[in-house]
């Protein structure tokens, strides 16, 4: 695995969520009180874009059924609206240096 630069900070203004693509994979990327956090993009219920839904706090709810995922840690909040018990979502690890934000993937 390796880092790579998915933009600048100003890129990811806070409390804003972005989708990006590293290396055909699609990312969640949030800017949490001046932290980015990344997670994986794809549901683990319908394969929705989290990036879709919406962000309340340090939670993304998913468009589609509304599974809820904590940004920070991936793990799941709540289960979809169907019931079904899901997965948690991947969590990628990022850095900041000189203002440029990497993502390891």
């Amino acid at each position: 695995m390796e880092f790579v630069k998915i933009g600048l900070l100003s890129d990811f203004p806070e409390g804003k969520m972005r989708k990006v693509e590293v290396k055909g994979k699609e990312l969640l990327v949030v800017n949490i009180n001046g932290e980015i956090y990344s997670i994986d993009n794809i549901c683990t219920h319908e394969e929705c874009p989290l990036s879709d839904g919406f962000l309340q706090d340090e939670v993304v709810t998913c468009p589609c059924h509304l599974a809820q995922f904590n940004v920070k840690t991936g793990k799941k909040v709540a289960n979809p609206a169907t019931g079904e018990d899901i997965e948690d979502e991947q969590t990628f690890k990022v850095k900041v240096e000189n203002s440029e934000v990497f993502v390891e993937v």
